[in-house]
């Protein structure tokens, strides 16, 4: 058996032969019938990531990667940079459950956040938090504007939209991926203060940065614009926070209704209210990740020992929803579009890295933190993704004279995070010898961090 740092070379071997396989047959599939009937095409092309998917992912797994990493590559490789086997309209017609994935990972993380057991990693927790976005601030921000000569969104601009632009980017460097942290956790069946820490400051992050762009945004619009009124989207933001919130906290409410008074068909219903928070987010133009992770920490909280049955029926639920949200991931990336920015991606990701690693350090020193957690943890703290791009995006539609640019910048830079993100999580996690603890150690009354995916 392999998966927590062994390498089964011969069943990598075997495995990465029967994708070659599938991927032949796909191939030939689409050169006999380029067009499927209508109204089937969606359901091939889910067939297709499922498959492909979890075969990559038991490639990764038997050389001692996370599956999550295999998710993406197979991903990278059928999407439209590589193979070409889904279209980008076509991957833009899957993203419905991707947003149900991103849900259940959230639901899941909320539902391990138990107040009991991080009473003694608060100050840690927070120090790390605040440290660590404070230098992610200052490192990539001095740089942004350092290399203005250099960046595309910043050459020949005034200093004043140089320095907006500065703030804004360093702002939205903050944001790390919190569903890869997750699922990199779970699938390693990890357990410990390292993956206490990454699971707690991930979290935090992720409502830390919504905040911290509203204010940048706020700057920005300031320097770029003085005279203009532009309270409207940083209220939007705001609103966005406080109702995905309140919205996260009702479903909890309900959920732990159910769990209290009914209590069965629990991966069903686990599913089912992880649509209504996707269709509600969408609706009423809420944050679906805070406000499924507002529901999962609601339930653990109030019913502690219902939460830990919902959290089994999540993980029981996940499996194919893991596998198309992280290959949807990877068809994501376009090569192309980082090729024209590599250099100068590549210097902010370095950048961006170093500002995590000192932050992760010297956040853990001040907060008294274990010595695993300030050397090991900063690893999980790279991937960005969604929210991320997200921001990226309300720039280039409030600036388009730069904000295209930036926007096509920052896609290049998740590219790579996407792709390096994974394989530092489960780095961090094998140096802090933390991979499998779940498996032989369990707290009472705990939710044991299982793997969504089977072990072999």
């Amino acid at each position: 058996m392999s998966g927590h740092g062994e390498r089964d070379w011969k069943g990598a071997l075997s495995r990465s032969l029967a994708l070659a396989v599938l991927l032949f047959a796909i191939w030939v599939l689409r050169a006999i019938d380029p067009a499927p009937i209508p109204g089937a095409a969606e359901t091939l092309n889910l067939g297709i990531l499922l498959l492909t998917a979890f075969i990559g992912g038991q490639v990764a797994n038997r050389l001692g990667l996370s599956r999550v990493t295999g998710y993406i590559i197979v991903g990278l490789v059928i999407g439209p940079s590589v193979l070409g086997f889904l279209s980008d309209a076509e991957v833009t017609d899957l993203r419905p459950f991707s947003g149900l994935a991103i849900a259940l990972i959230a639901l899941t993380a909320g539902g391990e956040l138990n107040l009991r057991r991080l009473r003694g990693s608060y100050q840690s927790l927070a120090s790390i938090t605040l440290v660590q976005t404070v230098t992610i601030l200052l490192f990539v921000g001095a740089a942004v504007v350092l290399l203005r000569g250099f960046l595309p969104f910043t050459e020949g601009q005034p200093w004043n939209v140089v320095l907006a632009v500065a703030i804004s980017f360093a702002a939205i460097a903050v944001a790390s991926s919190p569903s890869v942290a997750i699922a990199v956790i779970t699938d390693t069946k990890s357990k410990g203060p390292v993956s206490t820490t990454i699971l707690g400051v991930t979290v935090l992050k992720d409502v830390l940065v919504i905040i911290l762009f509203a204010i940048a945004l706020s700057a920005t619009y300031s320097l770029v614009e003085p005279g203009a009124a532009r309270e409207g989207a940083v209220a939007d933001l705001a609103r966005e926070i406080g109702g995905s919130l309140i919205g996260g906290l009702v479903v909890g409410l309900a959920i732990a209704a159910y769990l209290r008074w009914v209590n069965e068909h629990l991966v069903l219903f686990t599913i089912a209210m992880a649509w209504i928070m996707v269709e509600i987010a969408a609706m009423l133009h809420l944050e679906l990740l805070l406000m499924a992770l507002t529901a999962g920490f609601a339930i653990e909280n109030l019913l502690p020992v219902e939460g830990t049955r919902f959290v089994e029926a999540l993980e029981a639920a996940s499996l194919p929803l893991y596998a198309v949200f992280f290959s949807l991931a990877g068809a994501s990336v376009h090569l192309a579009e980082l090729a024209e920015v590599w250099v100068w991606a590549f210097v902010l990701v370095g950048v961006r890295a170093l500002a995590i690693f000192l932050g992760t350090d010297w956040g853990g020193r001040i907060g008294g933190s274990p010595d695993a957690v300030r050397r090991t943890a900063w690893g999980a703290f790279v991937s960005q993704a969604g929210v991320a791009l997200g921001m990226a995006e309300l720039l280039s539609r409030e600036f388009p004279t730069w904000g295209a640019e930036l926007y096509g910048f920052f896609v290049g830079m998740v590219a790579v995070h996407e792709l390096v993100g994974p394989v530092m999580a489960k780095w961090s996690l094998d140096r802090a010898g933390e991979v499998g603890a779940a498996l032989s150690s369990e707290e009472p009354g705990s939710v044991p961090a299982a793997s969504p995916t089977p072990a072999g």
